[in-house]
């Protein structure tokens, strides 16, 4: 016995020797160096981040430690502590700079990193972990106790709030909201199952980006805060949570949500009104309610099922979650009230609405959901019966149908659409790949245009033939073929001006054929409209879609334009156009053609326009316009070479340079004689200059313009009923930038010569330095007038005689002028002497008297 007793005491000797011996190598330099490579090996092993000790030193009473990772953060933790009872009183500080080489660690991807600053002590199997986080732009206080090891007590709080931004950048989302939340939890976690305390999360002011909202989902929300207040209160194994958010558009409540803590299953019922909300381009007029109802009964059988009050019958979408993650969605609207439907649309685009009569199902199922690849199957119906269907008077529809099937999945969806909707048989069919058309294929016969027009508000008539079969899309490209067909197509004036700006004088009646074919985007087309006002034919049509690049030949021609004028002038006669239009590189080009009153071309070409007038005949241009009584002969001679760049008018008239030109011979105009004009100034000085040489500015025309309306005013009753003879007539400006300088405008009747000098901005349409004067056979001014102001507002000497027939007189070339002039001084008067300064040094010449 005493031998065994020995030999026992000899173990144990040795037992703590080895126990010592060890303890004494961990504790130096080498069991220290050990222990740091062992750990860091392990802890890469994990997790590769690249952790390393920095400083790494246990004694036996004390530790230090330091940390570092790739990113260079800073972990450091000291502290005293007993070897044989293991209670510590330790500090940790940690300064993590970036976590997302944590990824893996944490499950999820972060953005930014975390501090921490706090003490840890240990007392027996007690420990009590006080710790100041900083984390997203906010400092949060957290006091964690367990008893015998096991989790007693949790208190956060966060006294000056989280920032939502920082929080939202932190967990690698946008920026949808600003603001400070509040957070504060106070739980006795002694029972993980069956926690008692509570939580409550609120904000006064949480400010959705309103920007970002509409530029990511369309949505437009008011510029106003949202109130939130979440209220959470651990109840045996669950955790009850009341919510609340509200502000003038939005109101989210819910008073009985619980999540179980045994299963994790979530219970309750969630309801949100929404107003004042926009989403593509339609604002919310009325509050829009709806119910959301979660119902599982563990973690893995997550339901949710959303009611949505648009109209009387609800719109329900269900949707399973296994794990909060979605893995199929129903949807189901039955008995849909087409009436209100309709009143709802009409309501939301301030359109009257109709009467209807018919009701609308949708079903739609999608499955196999999976949110990582945004993958799913989709298999869904529409379909709807319309009883009846009236808008001001006519039936739009009368037993009719509309159903469409969508199918397939993420990659490749197909739409089948069925009607017989306004008098017709529509099919179409189209194939989606990557939500990019495949192909597309229509076919409608029939289609009542009257009943279709007064849809949209328009008015017109006839039946139409379509049939287009595209397919092989790529890019800007595809290939296909497409014909349009009918008999006769008459179109309101109403709906022409509605759709074109202009003013057409009454309704236009055509039989209308096209067709066209396209391969790889590259094609032609052709389309023919004939009717007894007008005849359109588009030939040679060229397509080229990957370029942006088009062109056409047209021929225009009308028997009598008075039937079809678009425009404010009186026009009448007959009209015929032809020539080319093209657009490529963004620039359009064209070239016109007309042989009705002369040679006339006009090219626009690489931002040159060159326009050729020869042989005009004036009489022509005079019935045309509706002032043949007014003129009995003469010819035209116009030539234009400019330069044109820009899309806007603006950018036109300042970068507009070139020649611009319009000379006369033997013009003869009846109902004002210009000689006695100039002789009743002379004598009296009572009427502008400007009201005799108007014409000067505005060309032969401007005179027919007034029809001697104007003339009647002056009191010289004499000269109304008299003619004149332009023996010449000559105006040639010179523009740069816009600015139109005078090189020689100038005129010669028998006994009377005038002439103008200056420029005329037509940026601002304002008067530069413009003069116009009264020649003598010295070519010197025996009168001169100075216009100052617009062509909208001239600022000349006015006595008996009114600026409204230089108004008028003045439009044909530089625009509408609609104000009178004011007074601003008296007429430059000057006497013809030898020693006289010549006015004007152009091509016309004085009459020979």
């Amino acid at each position: 016995m005493k031998k065994i007793l020995k030999i026992l005491g000899i173990l144990i000797v040795l037992f703590l020797f080895i126990i010592g011996t060890t303890l004494t190598w961990l504790f130096s330099s080498s069991g220290n160096e050990f222990l740091k490579n062992k750990i860091t090996q392990i802890a890469n092993e994990k997790a590769p981040i690249g952790l390393e000790f920095t400083h790494f030193k246990l004694g036996f009473s004390k530790y230090a430690f330091s940390i570092t990772d790739k990113q260079k953060s800073q972990i450091t933790l000291n502290g005293d502590y007993s070897l044989f009872t293991l209670n510590t009183n330790a500090q940790i500080h940690a300064a993590i700079k970036d976590l997302s080489p944590y990824e893996q660690l944490i499950g999820m991807k972060l953005n930014g990193g975390i501090g921490l600053n706090g003490e840890v002590k240990k007392n027996g199997g007690d420990i009590d972990v006080k710790a100041d986080i900083t984390a997203f732009n906010s400092l949060i206080n957290a006091d964690i106790t367990l008893k015998d090891y096991n989790p007693k007590r949790l208190f956060i709080t966060s006294k000056e709030g989280i920032k939502a931004e920082s929080l939202l950048a932190f967990l690698n989302q946008p920026k949808y909201v600003s603001g400070k939340i509040l957070l504060n939890a106070d739980m006795d976690i002694s029972n993980l199952s069956a926690p008692s305390g509570g939580f409550q999360i609120a904000s006064n002011a949480l400010s959705p980006n309103i920007s970002l909202l509409n530029k990511n989902y369309g949505i437009l929300l008011p510029n106003e805060p949202i109130k939130l207040a979440i209220n959470g209160k651990a109840q045996k194994d669950s955790i009850i949570t009341t919510l609340l958010a509200s502000s003038s558009y939005l109101n989210l409540s819910s008073s009985n949500l619980q999540a179980s803590l045994n299963d994790y299953a979530t219970n309750g019922e969630i309801k949100i009104s929404l107003e004042k909300i926009g989403f593509g381009g339609i604002m919310l007029k009325s509050p829009v309610i709806a119910n959301i109802n979660l119902k599982s009964s563990k973690i893995t059988n997550q339901e949710a099922t959303l009611a949505l009050n648009l109209i009387t019958n609800p719109i329900l979408a269900h949707i399973n979650l296994p794990n909060y993650t979605p893995k199929d969605l129903t949807i189901s609207a039955q008995d849909l009230n087409l009436q209100e439907i309709l009143n709802l649309i009409a309501k939301y685009t301030n359109a009257t609405p109709y009467n209807a009569n018919g009701a609308v199902n949708l079903n739609a199922k999608i499955d196999k959901i999976n949110l990582d690849t945004l993958d799913y199957n989709l298999a869904s119906k529409l379909n709807s019966t319309i009883t009846s269907l009236n808008y001001q008077g006519i039936q739009l529809a009368n037993n009719n149908i509309l159903n469409a099937e969508i199918n397939g999945d993420s990659k490749r969806l197909k739409t089948k659409v069925q009607s017989d909707l306004f008098d017709s048989k529509l099919l179409a069919n189209v194939a989606l790949k990557d939500y990019s058309p495949e192909n597309v294929e229509l076919d409608i016969h029939n289609l009542n245009l009257q009943k279709l027009a007064k849809l949209f508000n328009y008015a017109a008539e006839g039946q139409l033939d379509v049939k287009a079969n595209l397919k092989n899309f790529k890019d800007s490209s595809f290939d296909g073929d497409f014909e349009i067909d009918s008999k006769q197509i008459t179109l309101a004036k109403a709906t022409l001006n509605a759709l074109s700006g202009m003013k057409f004088k009454q309704d236009i009646s055509l039989a209308l054929n096209g067709s066209g074919s396209l391969k790889n985007g590259n094609g032609n087309a052709q389309i023919k409209a004939n009717g007894k006002d007008l005849n359109v034919e588009i030939s040679n049509v060229k397509i080229n879609l990957p370029n942006n690049a088009y062109s056409a030949d047209f021929n225009l021609n009308t028997p009598e334009i008075a039937n079809i004028n678009p425009l404010d002038m009186t026009l009448k006669g007959a009209l015929s156009l032809k020539g080319n239009a093209a657009f490529a590189n963004e620039i359009p080009s064209l070239s016109l053609q007309n042989k009705d009153f002369g040679d006339l071309d006009i090219k626009l070409a690489n931002e040159k326009l060159v326009l050729k007038g020869t042989n005009l005949d004036v009489k022509k241009i005079a019935n045309f316009t509706g002032n043949g009584k007014l003129v009995k002969g003469g010819i035209l001679n116009a030539n234009a070479d400019l330069v044109i760049k820009g899309k806007d008018s603006q950018t036109i008239l300042k970068n507009l340079n070139g020649i611009a030109e319009l000379n006369s011979k033997d013009l003869e105009i009846y109902s004002v004689d210009i000689d006695a004009l100039v002789s009743n100034f002379e004598k009296s000085s009572s009427i502008s200059l400007l009201d005799v040489g108007a014409f000067v500015l505005a060309g032969p025309l401007g005179i027919a313009a007034t029809k001697g309306t104007n003339v009647g005013m002056l009191g010289l009753n004499a000269v109304i009923e008299a003619k004149s003879v332009i023996k010449e007539l000559e105006a040639k400006f010179d523009i740069k930038n816009g600015i139109a300088t005078a090189q020689d405008v100038a005129f010669a009747t028998k006994k009377t010569r005038l002439a103008a000098v200056g420029a005329i901005n037509l940026n601002n349409n304002a008067f530069e330095n413009f003069t116009i004067g009264l020649l003598d056979n010295k070519d010197c001014a025996k009168y001169s007038q100075k216009i100052k102001g617009t062509l909208d507002n001239p600022k000349i000497e006015i006595t008996q005689t009114t600026i409204s027939t230089a108004v008028n007189l003045a439009t044909s070339l530089f625009g509408q002028i609609k104000k009178g002039a004011q007074n601003v001084a008296k007429p430059v008067i000057g006497e013809s002497t030898e020693q006289c300064v010549p006015f004007y040094h152009g091509s016309v010449q004085h009459p020979k008297q």
